[in-house]
């Protein structure tokens, strides 16, 4: 009888130490985020900042995406909405804004910044035009750390200009 009660808690110590042990935890994705602060660029020309002037105003709605882990690091894949509204003072059908995408650690220092330019195409009886862009975006990782700290923010790339604006 003793020797069946120590085969049985042996094997349920083994049965869970295959259960418990199999189990990784679950590592977290970073936070993809548009600065709100840059989420808006209008485009005035070289004129005052009126509504006049406007050539162009362009808007980041929302990114989505998920995250992938390798022994090497975690990818990144999101795409990033955005759209745009004709102004009065557009000539033709294309308007374009640069934007980037950064990749910022625990201590808000930005490690990576990429520039990219969205480039809208106005449809003749529309004046709001859509760009997704989807992005791929690699950060490197020791074996088994986490991407919780790191968050990958994007926002349009003002001017001086356009930055005061903003401050008004």
């Amino acid at each position: 009888m003793k020797r069946a009660f120590w085969t049985m808690l042996l094997a349920s110590f083994a049965l869970t130490a295959c259960a418990t042990g199999a189990e990784k935890p679950k590592r977290i994705c970073p936070q993809v985020a548009i600065v709100r602060a840059l989420e808006k660029a209008a485009d005035f020309g070289q004129e005052a900042a009126d509504p006049a002037n406007l050539v162009s105003v362009a808007v980041m709605q929302k990114v989505e995406g998920t995250c992938d882990y390798s022994d090497k690091g975690v990818t990144v894949d999101f795409t990033l909405k955005m759209f745009a509204q004709k102004g009065p003072r557009l000539g033709g059908d294309r308007a374009s804004f640069p934007f980037f995408a950064s990749i910022v650690d625990a201590a808000d220092k930005v490690k990576a910044k990429e520039l990219m330019t969205a480039e809208f195409t106005f449809s003749s009886d529309k004046n709001v035009a859509e760009y997704n862009q989807p992005l791929r975006i690699f950060i490197p990782l020791a074996v088994d750390e986490d991407a919780s700290t790191i968050r990958v923010l994007t926002g349009f790339q003002l001017t001086e200009a356009q930055l005061k604006a903003v401050g008004k």
